[in-house]
């Protein structure tokens, strides 16, 4: 953390190239100002999956969200600041094969969801890398 009237050891070159990496990925400017920003203070402790920003950003589009809102959400859920956005079944079926469920769900509610979402009955089902069907 650094305080009031402390000088910054950023090093602009290195912010250049991380905001370019991340532009060339496809994130917009608002949000790889953001997480570059907070890849220099941060380093390695934050996430920089361009895929999940994706499907923050999505989300919070989704539920209403104008562009920039839904930037800072998706950025500031990424750097742990914020709980991810909660998936509705609806956005699962249009944004891909992933959803989130509620904890108390058995095993066969969601294999019924994914056959819904899906037109095909799961063999299996894991959830955080554990098998529930």
């Amino acid at each position: 953390m650094r305080l009031a009237g402390e000088a910054c050891k950023c090093d602009p070159e290195v912010f250049q190239t991380i905001w370019k990496h991340l532009k060339s990925d496809g994130m917009p400017d608002q949000a790889a100002n953001q997480l570059a920003a907070e890849m220099m203070v941060h380093g390695t402790d934050i996430d920089t999956s361009v895929e999940k920003y994706e499907r923050y950003y999505d989300n919070y589009r989704e539920k209403g969200f104008c562009e920039h809102a839904a930037q800072a959400m998706a950025v500031e859920a990424m750097e742990g600041r914020e709980e991810p956005p909660a998936e509705s079944l609806r956005f699962a079926r249009i944004y891909g094969d992933e959803f989130n469920v509620d904890e108390e769900m058995s095993g066969r509610d969601v294999v019924d969801i994914a056959a819904q979402m899906s037109g095909n009955r799961p063999k299996e089902v894991y959830i955080k890398g554990h098998q529930i069907y």
